[in-house]
């Protein structure tokens, strides 16, 4: 049977041997014997802390310590640093370069102290605080991927797009190209052909699925098509019903809110919640009847600052941008608080890859147990799906990207577990009490950097404005569905179907760049 469905979940800012170097038969960070390599024991040495190294453990926390969580303004920060200057610090040392082939990967360890000294203000970090980046999960930590793991296929060579953070990658992901960006400029509208124009061509359907607010809304095209952008809540009905799209792309809940807590993984949230959303999804598909025809990648958009040992290789520049883009020079001219966007540790010509991320097909097609070692990136989702349906590249990076539609060949498998195994919680960390006390703190970092998304939002007196999240989450979580609820009513009796892609090559119009 081929395969006719096709949904991606993507999730945040985990490197592939923080989640997945400690099993076995992959290239993680075990010997032969199972033993944890030694020569990682010296992998991220610092000059900081004088000279000290502080070796991978395999006692990686669920959430950061509340007591490693840091304040900043209004919100609440927590975590490795995931930009661009960060993570080539990380490959080399420092923020400026250049990137030797290989890179060392030595700085992983000095980028957070960088991070507790100058951002969280903590002159002496302790050892404690400074050895997160190189704590991995172990086995049974993460039951849910590990399982998924064993059951279908891991690939231990899948790289993100983007040195850095979270935009850009998923931007690539859904059009081949960050259009030349580096960092996150979430009020940015990028009218760029995107995956969903080519489906559409080939009379595919698709549909991107959401628990609050959604990468999507930067591309002015996919925001409107509001009979296409559907709750999450959604996508199990349809699955149960057999009526999921060709396409599916799942947001995660990125933000606190009394229907739950953060699953998309990003530090410090916990990484329970992203299990259990990864197994709610897959069970859901395993359930239905669609499943004998489908694939589910279960990604992550970037490493997010944390350790791993494989230097990112060349990869072939998607388009003519390169970073500093022109609206980066327009801001730092408006602005002081933007000229770091031309300091030299932000130039870029995309002709690198960023770190590896975990990454697993789920598929009954597919070899129960298998290792795939080819080099993927994120736009081999692109690729594959050019070899599923038929629909042409978008950028050079998708053109070039490999796809892995040859491993979705085998019979359909009938063994595959109806349900998988969940992390265990305590009492105190379900109970009721700790959701409220949850729900009064301020917003998290991550949702104060996302937060401009919401700009891009019809319908609303806030309508293209980029407005202060409000004091606590559950307040912030309040607006988020009510700005939410406009667009949907603005374009609800107007929608269209997608519109005539635009020509290959258009620049992004911006608006404002942060």
């Amino acid at each position: 049977m081929p395969v006719a469905t096709v949904v991606v979940l993507m999730l945040e800012n985990r490197s592939f041997d923080h989640m997945l170097g400690m099993r076995p038969g992959v290239n993680g960070l075990l010997l032969p014997n199972g033993q944890i390599n030694p020569k990682y024991a010296n992998a991220a040495s610092t000059t900081t802390a004088g000279s000290k190294s502080y070796a991978v453990t395999a006692d990686a926390p669920y959430a950061v310590d509340p007591e490693d969580v840091y304040k900043s303004g209004t919100s609440t920060y927590g975590g490795p640093s995931h930009s661009y200057p960060g993570a080539t610090e990380q490959l080399c040392g420092n923020q400026n370069g250049p990137i030797p082939t290989p890179a060392p990967l030595d700085g992983f360890v000095q980028s957070y102290i960088d991070v507790l000294v100058h951002s969280a203000h903590r002159p002496q970090p302790t050892d404690a605080e400074i050895r997160l980046p190189m704590q991995a999960f172990g086995p049974g930590q993460l039951p849910v991927l590990w399982t998924l793991a064993d059951e279908f296929l891991v690939c231990d060579n899948w790289f993100s797009e983007v040195p850095g953070p979270t935009q850009p990658n998923r931007l690539f992901v859904h059009a081949g190209t960050s259009c030349g960006f580096v960092h996150n400029v979430w009020d940015q509208p990028f009218d760029v052909p995107t995956v969903y124009d080519r489906l559409g061509d080939k009379g595919k359907s698709w549909a991107v699925f959401y628990y609050d607010m959604k990468d999507s809304d930067s591309f002015p095209a996919i925001k409107k098509q509001v009979d296409k952008v559907l709750p999450f809540a959604q996508f199990f009905s349809q699955a149960k019903a057999g009526t999921l799209p060709a396409y599916s792309f799942l947001c995660p809940r990125y933000n606190d809110a009394p229907a739950g807590l953060a699953s998309s993984e990003h530090a410090p949230s916990d990484v329970r919640d992203g299990e259990d959303l990864t197994a709610d999804v897959y069970e859901a598909l395993r359930a239905g009847p669609q499943w004998g025809g489908t694939l589910l990648v279960v990604t992550y958009d970037e490493h997010g600052g944390f350790y791993d040992h494989v230097s990112p290789g060349k990869a072939p520049p998607p388009d003519g941008f390169t970073s500093p883009t022109a609206a980066d020079k327009t801001e730092a001219a408006k602005s002081k608080r933007n000229q770091y966007l031309l300091e030299p540790e932000y130039a870029f010509g995309f002709d690198r890859f960023g770190l590896r991320v975990p990454t697993v097909l789920v598929s009954p097609l597919v070899a129960k147990g298998t290792v795939d070692s080819t080099q993927y990136s994120h736009t081999s989702i692109l690729a594959t799906l050019r070899d599923l349906f038929g629909i042409k590249a978008l950028t050079a990076r998708d053109a070039a990207a490999k796809s892995f539609a040859s491993r979705l060949n085998g019979p359909v498998r009938t063994d595959a577990p109806l349900t998988l195994p969940r992390p265990q919680r305590t009492d105190a960390e379900t109970h009721d009490t700790a959701m409220e006390a949850d729900l009064a703190e301020p917003v998290t970092g991550t949702q104060n950097e996302m937060w401009p998304v919401l700009s891009n939002l019809d319908g609303h007196k806030d309508s293209g404005k980029v407005t202060r999240p409000p004091p606590t989450r559950r307040e912030a979580a309040s607006y988020v569905a009510e700005r939410v609820a406009a667009h949907n009513r603005a374009h609800a009796k107007s929608v269209k179907q997608a519109p005539t892609p635009a020509k290959r090559g258009a620049k992004a119009k911006p608006k404002k760049s942060r």
